[in-house]
């Protein structure tokens, strides 16, 4: 018996539990909670050991566990012949349930942890996916479970980490910031087109999309610059950005139109395409500029990348590549999901006192303009409207002052 009676009552316990996650993530008829993914790492954990040269088949049915695994993408039962195939077949379950957390996060506007979620299934797929690489003796594999499904899986968790990013940015009117970070969005797709031959569908989709994030970042830094100008010359590095935006936006627009006219597509591929032809249209009618040839575009320095999600290192790595390899993995699993929960995400920016400021300063602007428009309309007595002004127009000097001495360094 190569586990004690009771750590074997113990992984029959949590195996359950998992199954019943599983069947919950497949319905769609409850949120799954943190508990529950303390739970899977704990089976992962006891689970995660160096088994050298034993049967595993033995070891599996010792343990009294479930055999079976539902492939969703190949539609078949997977007979399970491997602990750590089991190990990645759980860890695939937490990484699923951290995307519908950070979906959850997401439908009530708790945005950083929607975020942190994501990251969190961005590191969990590619954790998935070492283990999966560590299979020896699991015949058939199927397609969900494979190393390189999970790695693309983990990539694509780190764009959309990325994304709800830049939007919660933009919706903040941190204008500035939020170009950066669809710039950065832009470079993780870019990076995930390149990464390996995809389907034609899947290729265009992503062509298009780091196209559309790139024009957007190019929209709102030209935006945040007729915001907060601060000297004249602005002006013409403005235009240019908008015009760069221009050939972006359109690129995408003939991408996604392309798509809808020469592939076959599902109702709801054709209905996401139509979405986003609907939106990089609406952005294009903020757009009168004239449109330049690719030889001029390419002149025009697309805004500066941020990428404010980590890396997505795995916490922790199957420990029977000891056996395998003779490397002795390091147990990285310090900082779990409490540990992030406890940082604000502005401390791990790296977002310049500049960037600060400009993003106050349009701020304020907006706000003394909203002022003179409620003066105005008659909306707002005028000794309030004296007495904010005046408060806000001292607030505008001092930060235009701040930038000034920022630039004189």
């Amino acid at each position: 018996m190569f586990f004690d009676e009771e750590t074997m009552m113990r992984i029959r316990y949590l195996h359950f539990k998992i199954k019943h996650l599983e069947d919950a993530l497949e319905k769609e008829d409850e949120h799954v909670n943190l508990d529950d993914l303390n739970l899977i790492l704990e089976y992962t954990k006891i689970l995660n050991i160096n088994y050298e040269n034993k049967n595993h088949k033995e070891i599996l049915k010792e343990l009294d566990i479930t055999p079976i695994f539902i492939d969703p993408q190949a539609n078949k039962e997977i007979e399970i012949q491997d602990m750590m195939f089991e190990c990645a077949r759980a860890l695939w379950v937490m990484a699923k349930s951290y995307s519908q957390l950070s979906e959850k996060y997401e439908e009530e506007e708790e945005w950083e942890n929607a975020i942190i979620a994501m990251t969190e299934c961005s590191k969990i797929y590619k954790t998935a996916a070492y283990f999966s690489a560590a299979v020896v003796y699991q015949k058939e594999i199927g397609n969900s479970i494979t190393s390189e499904n999970l790695e693309l899986n983990s990539e694509e968790s780190r764009i959309i980490a990325q994304s709800i990013a830049a939007l919660r940015e933009e919706n903040n009117n941190n204008i500035y910031f939020s170009s950066k970070l669809y710039a950065g969005l832009s470079l993780l797709s870019k990076r995930l087109f390149y990464l390996k031959k995809h389907e034609e569908k899947k290729k265009q989709q992503i062509r298009a999309q780091f196209h559309y994030d790139m024009g957007k970042a190019c929209h709102l830094k030209a935006r945040a610059s007729l915001e907060s100008s601060i000297t004249l010359i602005n002006k013409d590095k403005v235009s240019k950005l908008q015009q760069k935006a221009l050939w972006y936006f359109v690129k995408a627009q003939d991408i996604w139109e392309d798509m809808l006219n020469n592939l076959s597509l599902s109702g709801d591929e054709k209905e996401n395409i139509q979405l986003n032809l609907s939106i990089v249209k609406d952005n294009l009618k903020e757009n009168d500029k004239e449109q330049l040839d690719y030889d001029e575009i390419k002149k025009i320095q697309d805004p500066e990348p941020i990428i404010i999600i980590p890396e997505n290192l795995a916490p922790f790595v199957p420990k029977s590549i000891i056996y395998l390899t003779k490397f002795v993995p390091k147990d990285l699993n310090i900082k779990r999901f409490k540990s992030y929960q406890k940082k604000k995400l502005e401390e791990k920016i790296p977002y310049s006192k500049k960037e600060k400021l400009i993003d106050q300063k349009a701020g304020v602007v907006r706000t003394i303009n909203e002022l003179k428009l409620l003066n105005e309309s008659n909306e707002i007595d005028i000794d309030k409207f004296a007495e904010l002004m005046e408060k806000y127009s001292t607030k505008l000097k001092m930060i235009e002052s701040a930038i000034e001495k920022l630039a004189k360094k």
